[in-house]
């Protein structure tokens, strides 16, 4: 692979993201991209191994350190007047709530409720409680403030496990990501909290070849703060073998631990804020589905569900390489994102790091393969 085709690449991630920035509300133009993006997660799930070519290191190391630098820049000027999104606001008052001893799901938290507020079993909170107990002791101790520095510390994590799992390519995958504005946007300027849901997927990635249990501990923690993408990494991080995929589900299990208090004193609000509310919430215009017919909705979701049931039956069948399942959790991801009703600018977060992930171990490769095995492991 040429210098110059693999800069071509890189580009194309970039634009490609750019455009989703820039078409927020033209759900079906976002669609397109999307699209196209989920047929690049799909070949960098299949490509081919080759010989290895190191990337030098150092420049993109520095390209990656200087890319931080500036977001820390970017976080400073945002820090004096936050304005926060719903879901940063509201997962300080669940935190708030927890604290004092309520129940986030029976409050009156989300007056907007994605359209469905006046419907009163749709005002709870809308993320699981490990989300709210993550941004809750900076944002109890600095109030709105609080969101942007605890999503600081989240991704200096992205970016160290990036780079961990990444391997000789570890700085390529961490520039990418750290080179995309909508990244910096959502974290520092919205305050959106789709982070703590990341970065156990992205530590149980780099558990899974090592102990099964840690690695499903990490699902069951993501989904435990959002439910997707989490729910969606179950058969991307399925271990190889009998004994290390039981402990793998005693991870899940013991990871979802979090939510029992509160499906127990009051279940129905749960059940209608978390799932129901997101199975029956109308399509905005960030969606195709909005300009679509009905039927759409429902083709696309069973559409989804398949490709689920691939994935989930060739994780068990065969081994996965790291840089595949990383592919293959963007694969799922983005066809999430096209079967649902909304593709928010937050959303973005759940893939971008897999995808940069996948995408700088295929920039390694002389004629387009993953490593194996994956340096980093």
């Amino acid at each position: 692979m040429t210098t110059g085709l693999k800069i071509a690449l890189a580009a194309g991630f970039w634009l490609s993201v750019a455009l989703l920035q820039a078409l927020n509300w033209q759900g079906q133009w976002k669609a397109l991209i999307l699209l196209v993006l989920l047929g690049g997660a799909a070949a960098l799930f299949a490509a081919r191994r080759g010989d290895a070519q190191r990337i030098p290191p150092r420049w993109l190391a520095a390209l990656a350190l200087v890319l931080l630098v500036a977001q820390l820049a970017y976080l400073g000027t945002r820090l004096g007047h936050p304005r926060l999104i719903d879901m940063a606001t509201t997962t300080l008052a669940a935190g708030d709530t927890i604290a004092a001893g309520g129940n986030p799901y029976t409050q009156p938290i989300d007056g907007e409720a994605g359209g469905l507020g006046a419907v009163p079993g749709f005002r709870g909170y809308k993320y699981l409680p490990v989300m709210a107990a993550v941004y809750w002791p900076l944002g109890h101790a600095f109030g709105e403030r609080g969101v942007p520095v605890t999503n600081l510390v989240l991704e200096f994590a992205v970016v160290a496990l990036l780079w961990r799992l990444g391997g000789t390519t570890g700085a390529l995958a961490a520039a990418l990501y750290l080179s995309l504005p909508i990244v910096a946007q959502q974290l520092f300027a919205k305050g959106s909290t789709d982070l703590a849901a990341v970065v156990p997927l992205l530590l149980g990635l780099l558990l899974v070849n090592r102990n099964g249990f840690a690695a499903g501990l990490c699902v069951g923690l993501s989904i435990a703060a959002k439910l997707f993408p989490g729910a969606l990494f179950l058969p991307v991080l399925l271990p190889e073998g009998g004994a290390a995929r039981r402990r793998y589900a005693l991870g899940v299990a013991i990871g979802l631990l979090p939510i029992l208090p509160f499906a127990v004193a009051a279940p129905r609000a749960l059940l209608d804020n978390i799932v129901l509310f997101n199975a029956i919430r109308p399509p905005d215009s960030t969606s195709w589905l909005f300009f679509a017919p009905p039927l759409a909705a429902t083709a696309a979701r069973a559409a989804l569900a398949g490709l689920f049931l691939a994935a989930a039956i060739l994780a068990w069948r065969r081994p996965l390489e790291l840089p595949a399942r990383a592919a293959l959790g963007a694969l799922l991801i983005i066809a999430a994102l096209l079967a649902g009703p909304a593709a928010h600018h937050n959303y973005m977060l759940w893939w971008l790091p897999f995808f940069a992930l996948a995408l700088a171990a295929f920039l390694e490769r002389r004629v387009g393969g993953l490593p194996k095995p994956f340096p980093a492991l």
